[in-house]
């Protein structure tokens, strides 16, 4: 049986992998998605897997060498999946390093990830990206 963490554990494996029909996948159809404020890429609440793919995975893909979102620890309660880890990455526009602390929090439903809330140190981020 698939567990939350588990679910939760296929997304980061799927990002990892770059394959994106995977990951896409593994997102509710009624999706509640929110980027950190201050991030590059935070743009409100998305509400369907599209707007992750057309509002994150391709800018990422387009601003970043060898980006990653390593969760290293997992809390569970219920249908709430905390992970913690950290972003890496090479600017493409700069050539920086970047390495930025995270904290994601997501909820089940449906045995799929239907909300998704970033807290992470976007200051780091955003010092990769500028020149």
């Amino acid at each position: 049986m698939t567990t939350n963490v588990d679910l939760v554990r296929s997304f980061y494996a799927a990002l990892g992998q770059g394959n994106v029909p995977g990951l896409l996948d593994l997102l509710h159809a009624e999706l509640a998605w929110t980027e950190a404020e201050g991030f590059p890429y935070y743009s409100g609440t998305w509400r369907q897997p599209e707007d992750v793919l057309n509002k994150l995975i391709v800018p990422l893909m387009a601003d970043w060498d060898d980006f990653s979102a390593i969760a290293h620890d997992f809390i569970a309660d219920g249908d709430r999946v905390v992970s913690l880890g950290i972003y890496g990455g090479v600017s493409k526009a700069t050539g920086k390093t970047m390495r930025a602390p995270f904290a994601h929090v997501w909820r089940i439903a449906d045995g799929k990830l239907q909300r998704f809330d970033m807290y992470a140190d976007t200051l780091l981020v955003a010092r990769a990206m500028q020149p």
